[in-house]
């Protein structure tokens, strides 16, 4: 591997014969690169419940001589906007949150920009068609993630397809996963922190041969390893929480291909779904 190579490309191909310690060094590096940036490796280490020695051997095992040169990889990558994000940190300017609006506006749309840099579009058809001819889909998230899952879910059943969500784990994801076929498809929707209940069922997709789908912040997480197809999304929010901006577009995306791919089933699903709404009078005119 070069010495230029990108930090992501690194980690990703040495990611498998990683030990456990530096594996979840790696999810948290590229899934917070602005701590990273200006953390201490002694810091690191105790934000990640690790040595620092376990942070250089980590560096040394993707190819950098120590943590210094993995933390320039990780600050030549910082986008422009992370001076906005440190003046809205900085007490100096919290009291002054006019533009806010703008500013978060502006965060987003790096990370729109940054998600569809990396959006492979083999990958992406692939999954399509894959979705497409599933006896049914079942999507899995918990946490931050349950909103946009339930998003998807009632837009492909509106769509026609046989969609169900699983949210927040326990029994209900329990007595979803005993239903699953090899025909079916798990979605596995999750952003740090990793909601433990969508690795497992990703896991009993995986064990029966159903099509997995992955949707998280990055391409090493546990879903996405676990995953057929594996799409990463940007997640940088202005304030405490992460933004799913990116999670919402990429849905869209999903939806809008599905529905060119089986536009007859998509026009009759949604008819039926309109006839039904205005027999129940379930809407204003």
């Amino acid at each position: 591997m070069g010495n230029a190579a990108p930090l992501e490309n690194r980690i990703t191909a040495v990611f498998p014969t990683l030990s456990r310690a530096h594996q979840k060094l790696a999810r948290f590096i590229l899934a917070n690169s602005l701590f990273v940036a200006f953390a201490s490796a002694a810091e690191l280490g105790e934000k990640v419940g690790v040595s620092n020695a376990t942070v250089v051997r980590f560096c040394q095992a993707i190819g950098y001589d120590g943590y210094p040169e993995l933390q320039a990889a990780v600050r030549a990558k910082l986008p422009t906007y992370v001076h906005k994000v440190q003046q809205i940190e900085d007490k100096r300017t919290r009291a002054n949150t006019t533009d806010i609006a703008q500013r978060v506006f502006e965060l987003d749309a790096q990370n729109l920009s940054k998600t569809i840099d990396l959006l492979n579009s083999a990958r992406f058809w692939s999954a399509i068609r894959a979705l497409a001819k599933a006896s049914d889909i079942l999507v899995v998230a918990g946490g931050l993630s349950a909103g946009p899952a339930l998003y998807l879910t009632h837009s492909l059943t509106v769509m026609g397809l046989r969609a169900r969500a699983a949210l927040n784990g326990g029994i209900p994801l329990a007595l979803e996963l005993v239903s699953l076929k090899k025909t079916s498809a798990v979605i596995g929707i999750s952003v740090w922190r990793y909601v433990a209940d969508t690795v497992a069922a990703m896991e009993r997709a995986q064990s029966i041969g159903a099509t997995r789908v992955a949707i998280s912040d990055s391409i090493v997480t546990p879903i996405a390893q676990r995953a057929d197809y594996a799409f990463q999304i940007a997640t940088d929010g202005a304030a405490h929480s992460l933004s799913l901006t990116s999670m919402l577009a990429l849905m869209n995306a999903f939806i809008a291909a599905l529905s060119f791919t089986r536009p007859k089933e998509t026009a009759r699903a949604l008819r039926q779904v309109d006839a039904a709404y205005r027999r129940g009078k379930l809407v204003l005119e």
